[in-house]
């Protein structure tokens, strides 16, 4: 409402001043206008965090392989011409929890897993779940005759990277990496998902290598304060299959 020789004024449960409204209309206009812009530049800025994420498109899979259970939970596969030394693809459960413990009773038995995809470059993870989930294997003959990887010694190693839990890493979240993650990797990795050290390199892809103590067991939580740092740990590294363990000495890391 205004009175002649007065200035129109804004009240919020009256009817807008008509002498005020290209005002609002330039205001907002120009908010969105800026809201817009801003948003489109957060989007182009952000890093090419790549590929890496669940595979959906694939449907729901099912496996049939050796399982070991230390470090943590790994489905070992035959030899085959894509991997003449045999795949292996670590598991998780569903959200931040790992299978140790339905794992337990068939470490180093043939069997049946059924889940969704993971992938990030050539590395996959199964969340195990669904329909056939984690049981004995119902028929071995896939398997022809597999008893499951041998270990080759690669040699002591000095290598320096991040410690992440592998199932964000490998695209359960992006990034799954970096200080922004490091809370949610934390809880991963008390709920039991497999560690890994990601070793950046400038000339090609980051070399992935799964963690383990020096005995070949799972890591001890003096490392959880460390993940999402760069970090230089020292240990053996082993080979099985076409995955790396890196068994490390907790004594031995350095912040860098």
């Amino acid at each position: 409402m205004t009175r002649q020789g007065r200035a129109p004024f804004y009240v919020g449960y009256l009817k807008t001043p008509r002498a005020l409204l290209a005002f609002l209309a330039i205001v907002v206009g120009g908010v969105l206008g800026v809201s817009a812009v801003l948003a489109v530049t957060l989007v182009v800025a952000q890093d090419d965090w790549g590929d890496a994420g669940f595979q959906w498109g694939d449907g729901y899979q099912t496996r049939t392989g050796i399982l070991k259970v230390e470090p943590y939970p790994v489905l070992f596969l035959p030899p085959d011409a894509a991997y003449p030394q045999g795949r292996a693809i670590p598991l998780s459960g569903e959200g931040k929890r790992g299978v140790r413990d339905k794992a337990a009773d068939l470490d180093g038995k043939p069997v049946d897993i059924g889940g969704f995809l993971l992938r990030a470059g050539d590395r996959d993870m199964l969340q195990v779940g669904g329909e056939v989930d984690l049981r004995p294997a119902r028929d071995r003959s896939a398997l022809a005759g597999f008893s499951g990887p041998s270990s080759e010694a690669v040699g002591k190693r000095t290598l320096r990277g991040e410690i992440v839990d592998s199932k964000c890493y490998l695209g359960a979240m992006r990034p799954g990496e970096g200080k922004t993650h490091k809370l949610c990797a934390n809880l991963c990795l008390i709920g039991g998902i497999p560690p890994m050290f990601v070793v950046y390199r400038a000339d090609g892809p980051p070399e992935v290598l799964l963690l383990a103590d020096l005995q070949g067991g799972p890591v001890t939580d003096a490392l959880l304060d460390d993940t999402a740092r760069y970090v230089e740990l020292s240990g053996t590294v082993e080979r099985r299959a076409d995955l790396l363990v890196f068994r490390v000495d907790p004594a031995t890391l350095k912040h860098l």
